[in-house]
Order: structure tokens, then sequence, then C-alpha cells
């Protein structure tokens, strides 16, 4: 197509794209229009087919232009957007801000705003000086990871003497406030250690014997739960009837086999345990280390965030809350008043900080990415697909790659391993004053 096009930066990261169709290419254009509705058009008098030119320009001119402009925008806009220097956002619908009148002797012009990446500006990102928190796993994370797995096996059983934390208590009990009776339960199951109860017993109860009695004063502070024990002091008689506890089998090889089909024995499954608690440990620890180093950079950071972007991220956030209640929006904002916003709105304004600062860090990736012109090879993009195998549940990364490489499809995912490479880069080059030593049973506390 016959056409030339410039670009010119606006504010907020806008840019205005105006592009000069030839009228050769709206002559040529026009004319197929006219052809096919000479062609299909069923008017009174004339066969199909056989109306005149003369005809069809008088009763249709106007609409058939219309048609022309709607194709040349978009063949253009098709033809324009590889050559792009600044592309547009994904997440950026561009917006036909002018439309020339189309005239078959002149050439046709038409300007379209979109939104591109902005020049943004951020300090230091090589050698930033960080503490680094490395999380480690002991054979007693492994030990306590292999007894979860033996919880689904478990028995409960009866248990002689004194309570301890992780027994189970049947329990028989009054409650009083001010001297009043308000509450009374025959049977009641407390988990020892576990605050699940209403009077959160079960660390008064620890050492209490089966068939001991033991009189219990509670002063519960504003902000307990459930609201009625809120601010109250209750005197609690309690009565120890029963005690189970959790029977944890042995783990041995036939068992390990249960639980992993792909081991042979015992040993082989507590080795891949601490091969997978490792390799997500160390996995953790680059992300906690990246992070350290972009809320650095984030301090310096100054550009525009663009509109659309901003609009997505925000979707994102109420679309993964319409995910957690299965797309049901009246179920979601349910959830959302019971978490204390009373309307979507009002959950997206408290989500706007973070959502900016997300995309500030992708901003920044853009940005270092393009400054470090990292290349991708094609051993790069194999690993990305291994890697991408294994998220989901199979082995076989050289088949996706074959696959996305024979549909030319590739792409797509460069920019994804591009932005591992910086990342990668940024932790690399980092200066790690001092490691601070976290176990991995640490994260959940």
């Amino acid at each position: 197509m016959e056409l030339k096009f410039e670009t010119e930066k606006k504010e907020n990261a806008e840019v205005l794209l105006t592009v000069t169709v030839g009228k050769e290419e709206v002559q040529k254009g026009y004319k197929k229009i006219l052809a096919d509705t000479q062609k299909n058009i069923v008017m009174n008098g004339f066969r199909k087919g056989k109306v005149p030119v003369s005809i069809l320009e008088m009763k249709f001119k106007k609409g058939m232009l219309e048609q022309v402009a709607h194709n040349l925008v978009d063949e253009a806009y098709r033809e324009v957007f590889p050559k792009l220097e600044e592309k547009p956002l994904a997440t950026s619908e561009p917006s036909l801000e002018e439309l020339g009148d189309v005239e078959l002797d002149k050439d046709f012009v038409f300007k379209i705003t979109y939104e591109t990446f902005p020049e943004v500006k951020f300090g230091e990102y090589k050698n930033v000086e960080i503490e680094k928190e490395e999380i480690v796993v002991s054979d007693k994370d492994v030990e306590d990871e292999v007894g979860k797995y033996l919880a689904e096996f478990s028995t409960i059983e009866t248990k002689e003497g004194a309570l301890e934390e992780g027994d189970i208590a049947c329990v028989e009990y009054k409650v009083f406030e001010d001297d009043k009776e308000v509450e009374s339960k025959d049977k009641e199951y407390v988990h020892i250690g576990k605050e699940y109860d209403k009077y959160k017993l079960s660390k008064d109860l620890i050492g209490v014997k089966n068939g001991e009695e033991k009189e219990i004063t509670k002063t519960f502070d504003k902000d307990a739960m459930p609201s009625v024990i809120a601010g109250k002091t209750f005197t609690i008689k309690a009565k120890v009837s029963e005690i189970k506890y959790e029977k944890k089998p042995e783990l041995t090889d036939d068992l390990a086999k249960q639980i992993d089909k792909n081991v042979a024995s015992a040993e082989e499954f507590k080795n891949k345990l601490k091969e997978n608690m490792t390799s997500y440990a160390d996995d953790l620890t680059k992300q906690k280390m990246y992070q350290k180093i972009m809320d650095k950079i984030l301090e310096s950071f100054e550009g525009v965030i663009p509109a659309s972007m901003l609009k997505a991220e925000l979707k994102s956030y109420y679309d993964d809350v319409l995910q957690r209640v299965g797309g049901d929006e009246k179920r979601a904002l349910s959830m959302l008043k019971l978490e204390g916003f009373q309307s979507k709105e009002a959950y997206l304004d408290s989500m706007k900080d973070k959502a900016e600062k997300s995309i500030k860090e992708l901003l920044v990736m853009h940005n270092i990415v393009k400054k470090e012109n990292f290349e991708v090879s094609e051993d790069d993009m194999k690993k990305f697909f291994d890697t991408f195998a294994k998220m989901y549940g199979t082995t076989d990364g050289t088949a996706l790659y074959e696959n996305y490489k024979k549909n030319n499809q590739l792409g797509m995912f460069e920019d994804s391993v591009k932005q591992t490479k910086a990342r990668d880069f940024i932790c690399d080059s980092a200066k790690v004053k001092s490691t601070k030593k976290v176990s991995i049973a640490d994260l959940d506390k």
C-alpha cells in the first residue's frame, strides 16, 4: 500500500500517529467497493449485476466512500504497526482522533492516538547494596514436611496422662460472667495449641489430666473474635472427660510409594522432598533479594503511569476476587463487604497504590531490558519451555518448544525470557552487605 506516516509524542505517554494514504489507493479501494456493490445489489427494474454505475453512485456514493475510509484505516494501521518504533501498549485501545473526508482525487489522512511505554527515570540498578535474607532447609524442616504427608494416614487414639500440645480434649464446661452462668457445654472437642474454640481454652488446658477439673478466668481484648467475647471477662469451669491424640504411622518404603508412585523407598521420598524444598527456598531467596533491589530502585522512580496499564492492573485484581467465588459478582461484592469494602470502586481504590507499584516495576524492567539489550538464544527458549512445562505438570518442554516454533509463535514468549535475564542480571550484580539465614519453617509464622 502506498502510504506514509509520522508520530508525535504527546503528554501522559500518548503518541499521535498520522497516516497519509496515497490517492491511488483511495481510487483502487473505491473501484473495488463499487464493483462489489454492482455485482451483488438487487434493485427494481434491473437484473442483478446490471445496475448502471451512475445510478449506484447517485444513491450510494457517500456510503461507499465511508466504507473506503473504514477499509483504508484498517489496512493501513495493520501495515504501519510493525514499523512503529514506539508500539502501542497491549493494554491500550487506539483512538481514532481525526478522520479526513475521502475524496477520489486527494490523499486520505487519518490520525490515531495510543498509549506507549513512557519515558521514565530511575537510579542505579547495578551494584545495589542490600542485606540478603537466605532461606535454608534443615533436616528438621524435611521431617516436619514428611509429617504433613503422614497426617493423611493418621489415626485418632485414646491417650492416658496429661494434655500436651497437639492433643485433642473432650471438655465439659460452664461459663460465668459476673457470677451469672451464660453458657454451658456437655461435650466439646478442643485442639490443644490451636485457638479454634470460642473461649480459646486450648493453652489453658495444657497439663490437665483426664477426669480433672480446672477453673479459668479470662479477659478478652476489644478486638477479640467472635465479637460476643470482645472486651469481656469470663470465669470458665472446665472438666476434661477424654483425651485423644493423632497417631502418625512410620514412613515405610510401601507408604512412601503410596504417597508418591515415582519413588522406590522412604529414603528416596525424603531426598526428593528435600530437593523440591531446597529449590523452592532458592527461588524464594532470589525473589526476596530481587524485591529488595527493586524497592531501592523505585525510591528514585520518575515518570507517568499510563492510564490503560493502571486500569488493566486493577481489573486483574478484581478478576481474582471473582475467580475466588466462581465468577458470581453478587457473591464477590458480598465478600468484599465482609472485608470492609462497601463497593467494587472502594476496593479498587484501596488497591491503587499496589497497582501503581507493580506497574512501576514493569516499566523499570522494560527499560533495563532495552538498556542492556539482552539477546534470546535457542537454548534460552528451550530452558524457558522446560520450566513452563514443569509448572503445568509435564516434563515435555521440548514438545512445547517445537510446537510454538513450528507455528512461528516463539516471539510471544521472548519478553518473558528477557525479563528473567534482567532479574538475574540485577541480582547477580548486587552488593550483599550481610546475609541473614532464615528457616523455611519461619515463613509460615
